[in-house]
């Protein structure tokens, strides 16, 4: 029997170990034929089954059989011979296997597969640790295991159960969790987890193994170096736990205050208040020198967790009763003056209120200029303690007037076709400014340069597709158009007049010009533009498409003085614009809404997990008789019908759909903008879009920029306050429906208050008049006294607070004016009696 025959047969039977001990044993001229046999014979098993008892000897083999070590670590890495269970046990075989080599050899074989050992190698259900104990073996015959990031993370997830006294890599791997970033980040993702007795926990495990193996001076300044490295939270938390429970003594903790004083300004929360933490005790144990004493507090100061800010105020607090830290600890706490919560100033009002008699003639000062940024009502407590206050007259933000973006120049030649058509399918989300223009370039350039487009359209286009522009890249491949059809019935009217254009516009492949395509950035076509195109279309003995006909008259401005344009057209195309121009579109559209309990399905149902299938809508009724179809569907409302909620791929381009109607579109977007507090949906693009519309608003409008403004995604909520300012520069921010609709949404838990205030300050400090908001809100809010306020609710009274001072209002609001808090010492009752102050000067 040859050397292979025997290989093969151990292989077949899955004897690993009789493998390994046939590769120790056989010469150099054996070892090649089995490495000549191996690439056949895996070719005669494929496809390998994840639990072929062949996998293991087979890598068993290519380990002690294949002549380089390169070669070697690229087979062991074979992704079809890693199998699912089994695998444990393998790395002794193969170890074995390459027992002939030379240590040269085996070393060079330990890097290459180091080299390819990645700490996301453990994360799978059962993790193959066949490379990671076979580099460990070879480093340890070497006596030089190098402590990557794999080897580490491996080591901890491998030998978390196994005690240091029995574990030979102890000494060495335990002080690399603090260099090895992923074992770090590994164990962090247990702290605070409770497994109870069933499982091991393994931050537990690990904290008590190096607080009873490692020497405590390692420990503290291991935790201190990777908390200077930085990293997130979830990154970080095993470091602040190991470091919480050595709580370092304020003698340990003084050796290192200068570590400490360098997490302080940009370190997460855990670790900068744990570093606080150690800096206060030492403090308390011998006070600080006044510059190091003035560089901790001012780090602090200027973080943005309000937790921790308090934190520093009261250290001040305590510290100014210091002979010698009486004045600057005022002029600290005084700098924070301008900070933008309410709760802070106020707190730093009374500290400094308090040590007033501390301080000399300079601090005084600096406490006076300082107050200057106050609010009047805690301006005036600084007043009455200090002297009076200067303040320059302020003058209300303006918001900058709205200039609607440049719409990219119309596709020209085939050359720019060609870089629309690549542009276009490198992603799958284009906006509508990007799909008009390839539509219409495709329509007026496509069947002249098909041919030298056709290897980019067979490339991006060259398969059937029901939606967009790749219904018109099939049409010129077919060279025939599609032909149209009237479906979609049950779409929502905005994305059905979309899909019947892209559908019609391959019928008119070839034509003049599409006549519906937008001239600005808003949505709206020149009607001057838009003669020229008719005209076009006339001269060359054709017919422009119905729906695109019809979109393209949505889309001019309301301005019936420009029939004139159409003079000398006689088609019935032309017959239509002059009609629809003369009324003026379609006249005035009557809506009507109340707030209901409809059925609901779709993600907004499945989502909140609801008990039952009744959620609270805006509801929006309208009517339309127009002889253009596509305003009738367009204009005709009715929100309470029972269908799903499901996601439209083309939301994000309706407004563009009617951009002199935006109340309408706003409408048909509140199926859609139900689901945004609570999903990703693209409304960053749709409120967008929205604001950058015209026309008037109202209900519909408020509570689809109120979904946005409450998403859980900051992204969208940053869209959602650039739309809120947009619409307040326009004059059509539907303040007073933004907060009666507040109100209304947090009862019903649709709405996270507090994902609502932070966008709502920022639109009162860029100039937005907001009042009519706070007023509906406040009024819709404010707890009885059965019921505790919603989350959020002091800060929505501090945003209310700003508002008034920022615009001088000086209006009451009888329902706070009336209102009595169960406790006053509640921040709610606080900053409640605060807006009352503000606003009737008591």
């Amino acid at each position: 029997m040859s050397v292979w025959e025997e290989m093969r047969t151990r292989i077949q039977t899955g004897n690993s170990a009789g493998v390994a001990a046939l590769a120790a044993r056989i010469d150099e001229a054996g070892r090649k034929e089995v490495a000549a046999a191996l690439p056949g014979y895996l070719r005669e098993c494929v496809p390998l089954g994840r639990n072929d008892l062949r996998t293991m000897p087979l890598r068993v083999a290519g380990a002690g059989c294949l002549g380089g070590a390169a070669a070697v670590a690229a087979w062991l890495a074979r992704r079809d011979l890693r199998p699912v269970r089994g695998i444990d046990g393998i790395a002794v075989h193969v170890l074995t296997a390459v027992s002939p080599r030379t240590s040269a050899w085996r070393l060079d074989l330990a890097r290459r597969l180091a080299d390819r050992l990645r700490p996301s190698d453990f994360d799978r259900w059962q993790p193959d640790y066949m490379f990671w104990e076979v580099v460990v073996g070879l480093f340890a015959e070497a006596e030089q295991i190098p402590r990557t990031e794999g080897i580490v993370v491996g080591w901890v997830r491998r030998h978390i159960g196994t005690d240091p006294a029995d574990d030979p890599l102890f000494p060495v791997m335990a002080p690399a969790i603090f260099d090895a970033d992923a074992a770090g980040e590994y164990l962090s993702r247990f702290v605070g987890a409770d497994y109870g007795s069933a499982f091991v926990n393994p931050a537990e495990v690990m904290s008590a193994r190096v607080l009873g193996n490692m020497k405590r001076d390692e420990l503290l300044d291991g935790c201190l170096r990777r908390l200077l490295r930085g990293g997130t939270q979830r990154e970080l938390a095993w470091f602040v736990h190991l470091h919480e429970s050595l709580a370092p003594s304020p003698e340990e903790a003084a050796s290192r205050l200068r570590d400490y004083l360098r997490l302080l300004p940009a370190s997460v929360s855990a670790v900068a208040e744990s570093a606080f933490a150690r800096v206060r005790a030492v403090d308390e144990s011998e006070p600080l020198d006044q510059e190091t004493f003035v560089e901790a507090a001012r780090a602090l100061l200027f973080r943005p967790e309000r937790r921790i800010v308090k934190a520093t105020l009261s250290w001040l607090d305590r510290t100014a009763a210091s002979a010698d830290r009486q004045g600057i600890s005022i002029e600290l706490v005084a700098g924070v003056f301008g900070h933008e919560h309410s709760e802070i100033r106020e707190r730093a009002v009374r500290i400094v209120t308090k040590h007033v008699t501390s301080a000399d003639p300079l601090t005084a000062e600096t406490v006076r200029r300082s107050a200057s940024v106050l609010p009047s009502t805690e301006r005036n407590v600084i007043a009455a303690a200090y002297g009076a206050v200067e303040v320059d007259t302020i003058e209300v933000p303006v918001l900058p007037p709205v200039v609607p973006r440049e719409l990219d120049p119309p596709i020209a030649s085939p050359a720019e076709l060609r870089e629309a058509i690549i542009e276009d399918h490198h992603g799958w989300d284009p906006a509508w400014p990007e799909v008009e223009r390839l539509m219409a370039g495709l329509v007026t350039h496509g069947p002249a340069a098909i041919e030298e487009l056709r290897p980019d359209i067979e490339q991006y286009g060259g398969f059937y597709h029901p939606e967009g522009n790749d219904i018109l890249l099939n049409a010129l491949l077919a060279g025939s158009p599609r032909p149209v059809d009237d479906v979609l019935e049950s779409a929502p009217a905005p994305d059905a007049l979309f899909r019947r254009r892209f559908r019609e516009a391959a019928d008119l492949l070839g034509g003049p010009a599409l006549l519906a395509t937008p001239t600005s950035a808003t949505g709206h076509l020149d009607p001057e533009i838009f003669a020229a195109r008719l005209r076009a279309w006339e001269a060359a003995g054709r017919q422009p498409g119905r729906f695109d006909l019809e979109q393209a008259l949505l889309r001019l401005p309301l301005d019936g003085d420009r029939v004139s344009l159409l003079d000398g057209l006689a088609s019935p195309a032309a017959a239509t614009a002059r009609a629809w121009m003369s009324a003026d579109g379609p006249g005035s559209v009557d809506l009507t809404y109340r707030i209901a309990k409809i059925k609901a399905w779709g993600p907004d149902h499945w989502d909140r997990r609801r008990t039952d299938d009744q959620v609270t809508r805006l509801v929006v009724t309208g009517t339309c008789a127009s002889d253009l179809d596509s305003a009738s569907r367009l204009f005709t409302l009715d929100t309470s019908r029972e269908k799903s909620d499901i996601f439209e791929w083309s939301a994000r381009w309706w407004p563009s759909v009617l951009p002199s109607h935006r109340e309408v579109i706003a409408a048909h977007l509140l199926d859609q903008a139900a689901c945004w507090p609570t999903g990703e949906y693209e409304q960053d693009g749709t409120i967008l879009a929205l604001s950058e519309a015209t026309g008037a608003t109202d209900r519909a409008t408020a509570t689809v920029l109120l979904y946005a403004l409450a998403s859980q995604r900051a992204v969208d909520r940053a869209a959602a306050l650039d739309a809120l300012l947009s619409l307040a520069a326009q004059n059509a921010l539907p303040a007073a429906e933004l907060g009666h609709h507040l109100g209304v949404f947090i009862g019903t838990g649709d709405i996270v208050l507090g994902r609502v205030v932070a966008s709502l300050t920022e639109a009162v400090r860029a100039g937005a008049h907001l009042w009519p908001l706070f007023t509906a809100a406040i009024t819709t809010l404010l707890p009885t006294p059965d019921t505790a306020p919603p989350t959020g609710m002091a800060d929505l009274l501090a945003a209310a607070s700003e508002a008034a001072d920022t615009h001088r209002i000086r209006d009451t609001i009888p329902a706070l004016t009336a209102w009595t808090p169960k406790s006053r010492s509640t921040r709610v009752a606080k900053e409640a009696a605060r807006l009352r102050t503000l606003l009737t000067g008591t």
